[in-house]
Order: C-alpha cells, then structure tokens, then sequence
C-alpha cells in the first residue's frame, strides 16, 4: 500500500511510473546508503553509482512538497 501510495504520489512521469512494488523496492528502497544523525539532522549518504538518483530525488523533493502544502 505504501508503494503503490509513493508511485502515485511522487514518481510520476519517470521511469518507475509503472513499474512494479518490487521493482521500485529494489531500485529505491534497497541501497547501500550511510546514515548519519545527529541532534539536528539526519544525513544519508548514497553511493556515487546509484542508478536511480534521479528518481529518488524527485520522489524526495514532491514528498517534502506535499508535507509543506498539508
């Protein structure tokens, strides 16, 4: 539900607009990333050969569009 809720929401008119809950598990969800929290902030560090780093920050950028407009 929650996938299928991010594949509306924010991963229209990419590549992963109509792929599967497994697919855009894979390619978004499931990477080697560093995460790093401190008091203020929380840092999460992806590799450089990310395949799908276009898409993750789009997906990002119209979440965080969607919590400030609510």
């Amino acid at each position: 539900v929650l996938l299928t809720a991010l594949q509306k929401m924010a991963l229209g008119q990419t590549s992963l607009e109509k792929a599967t809950c497994g697919t855009i598990r894979a390619r978004l969800l499931k990477i080697a990333t560093v995460v790093k929290v401190s008091v203020r902030r929380i840092v999460l560090s992806m590799p450089d050969i990310f395949p799908c780093q276009h898409e993750f920050a789009l997906a990002h950028a119209r979440l965080r569009r969607l919590r400030q407009a609510s």
